[in-house]
């Protein structure tokens, strides 16, 4: 692995792990089951959000491989679009500080497949997750290299960090209950995740092209 794929990985991993901290249609699947009292449901919750987003990544994958083989020149366009659109969501989170996460309990305890189905449909059908792989991803890729197999890198790392954080939201929903859903708490998280996404799109710009 070259130095600058490591690079590119890292800075994924960064930006990936400061957007799935950041609140959002994820969470509260995830949280809506644990607060009702379900760990079967919030398990199967945090299953069903990485099945969506593996169904994202392959098509992802697949959709960005043919714009290089076909237009190598838009890459680079694609690759400045999702900085922009990775600067605008951390000054979005920033900007939403006072806003509290509104979790609620579901109706009655789910099972596994309850929250797994849920919650893939909520992934699938989130717009910001269609806009998050199908934008952010270009920056993250050198087309001078195969397609597929940095997008599997990409995926790999991108489902570990988004269970692990999951799990945690999960576990705190379980614990403290609507604490975890305070003003004070999502003010901190959204100002702190904000602040590092703004970092990250200009970390990303200062990489500047890619060599093969």
């Amino acid at each position: 692995m070259t130095n600058d794929a490591l690079h590119l990985l890292l800075l994924y991993a960064f930006t990936d792990l400061i957007a799935c901290l950041t609140p959002g249609p994820a969470v509260l699947a995830v949280t809506s089951h644990a607060l009702a009292g379900s760990r079967r449901g919030a398990v199967g919750a945090i299953a069903g959000i990485n099945a969506g987003n593996l169904v994202w990544f392959a098509l992802a994958g697949a959709g960005l491989s043919a714009v290089v083989a076909a237009f190598p020149n838009v890459f680079a366009v694609l690759r400045w679009i999702g900085i922009a659109y990775l600067l605008w969501i951390g000054v979005q989170a920033w900007r939403q500080s006072d806003e509290a996460l509104a979790l609620r309990p579901t109706q009655g305890k789910a099972g596994f497949r309850r929250g797994l189905l849920s919650a893939a449909a909520v992934q699938l059908s989130n717009p910001k997750a269609l806009l998050f792989f199908t934008v952010i991803l270009p920056p993250f890729l050198n087309p001078a290299a195969p397609i597929l197999p940095q997008v599997a890198s990409l995926a790999a790392i991108g489902v570990t960090i988004e269970a692990s954080v999951l799990a945690i939201y999960a576990l705190l929903a379980w614990r403290l209950g609507r604490y975890a859903a305070s003003r004070t708490t999502n003010r901190a998280v959204n100002r702190t995740s904000g602040g590092l996404l703004i970092l990250a799109a200009f970390g990303l710009a200062a990489t500047g092209k890619l060599k093969a």
